[in-house]
């Protein structure tokens, strides 16, 4: 018993200390900080002090970094955002943390927090925070996977960026917009569930990962340029019905050898803008598309789009270069049934497959004027 009260004395007596760099206007019982300090003691306390106007940190031996307090941390290098401080109190421990609690209470992570934590391999985040600021977890090589709480509605531009350990991530079900970059360059990330509160996905969003199929939601209206470029493990892209515009080379990837299969649900007119892209130095620039037709084998693409909307596509300049690219999956169903030889009469007729026929065989199903129609066989 009196060594357990020796550890509360030192505890509390040491409360004015770490305190001490925390706003005038913070409040804190001192029975709290024994409680809480006492809970969460990681080791001996190597470093601390303020990284908010109510929000503090302790480095333990072990090198983990604990946040605490009430409200928003501090936003740091970060000329874009109000409250900017110069460089983190922790910056010259960077290499060498290996794990962050950020405890309740706390309501942002700030920006640039925690750039370039090259060792942090665990990051604890509470359900109190509402926003992750850019850059927060950048460079951070080592950290294998992490967890966003359902409280988060905002994450940074680039506040993953190039975490190239990172296979395991979930965004949560309050973020409406995946700013620029957010996961670019997580090269080890071949899988993520994009919620469908999301109505944007920005540009370079998911740049150099190595996902292998990516469902994109209804909700979702733009995807911004190369937000999925260079994904070159992509095999299958569902866009949602909502989607009226993808950003130029969105989807551009190194096709050679590889197959790769668009489902396109919207059923109003989705629009392909062009864009200037140049691998580095010693290559020329050029232009391209969302699907980088300039760079593929157009043997290697399918794109499915509504059969209600298989004509428009085919005679829409912006799809001009995927016409021999574009076949049919159908969203109504059957639309009719008839005969072979009325039906080809029709304009235009497709297998399955999106391949002109010139003759229907009975009983097969085929494409007429952009429609699925049975052939029924006759005598």
């Amino acid at each position: 018993m009196k060594k357990s009260l020796e550890i509360l004395t030192v505890l509390l007596c040491a409360t004015p200390m770490i305190y001490a760099q925390a706003d005038e206007n913070a409040t804190f019982e001192s029975s709290d900080v024994a409680m809480t300090l006492n809970g969460a003691a990681k080791g001996k306390v190597i470093d601390s002090g303020s990284c908010g106007r109510n929000v503090n940190y302790e480095l333990y031996d072990d090198y983990t970094l604990r946040i605490f307090g009430k409200g928003a941390m501090y936003n740091y290098n970060d000329i874009d955002t109000p409250e900017m401080y110069s460089d983190t109190p922790w910056s010259s421990w960077d290499s060498k943390i290996k794990s962050v609690v950020i405890e309740d209470g706390v309501t942002r992570i700030g920006a640039y927090t925690f750039y370039m934590f090259t060792s942090l391999t665990e990051v604890s985040i509470p359900n109190t925070v509402t926003s992750i600021g850019r850059e927060a977890f950048s460079h951070c090589t080592a950290l294998k996977k992490i967890h966003i709480p359902d409280s988060v509605t905002s994450i940074g531009a680039y506040a993953f960026w190039y975490c190239g350990s990172l296979a395991e991530v979930n965004i949560s079900d309050g973020i409406e917009t995946i700013y620029e970059g957010v996961f670019s360059d997580c090269s080890s990330l071949a899988h993520i569930d994009i919620p469908n509160s999301v109505t944007s996905i920005g540009r370079y969003a998911f740049c150099g990962c190595s996902l292998t199929e990516i469902i994109i939601p209804d909700g979702v209206t733009s995807i911004g340029e190369a937000a999925f470029g260079y994904c070159d493990n992509l095999k299958y892209v569902k866009i949602g019905k909502g989607v009226t515009v993808i950003g130029a080379y969105a989807f551009f990837n190194d096709y050679t050898n590889r197959k790769i299969e668009i489902e396109i649900a919207a059923e109003t007119h989705v629009t392909l803008l062009e864009g200037t892209i140049c691998y580095d130095d010693h290559h020329e620039p050029f232009t391209s598309d969302a699907f980088g037709f300039s760079n593929s084998n157009p043997e290697d693409i399918t794109i499915r789009v509504p059969d209600t909307m298989f004509n428009d596509y085919r005679n829409s300049e912006d799809w001009s270069n995927y016409k021999d690219q574009l076949y049919v999956y159908s969203s109504t169903g059957i639309s009719s049934v008839g005969n072979g030889q009325s039906a080809m009469k029709a304009d235009a007729v497709y297998d399955l497959q999106g391949r002109r026929v010139t003759e229907m065989q009975p009983n097969r199903i085929y494409i007429v004027n952009g429609k699925k129609v049975v052939n029924k066989f006759r005598d």
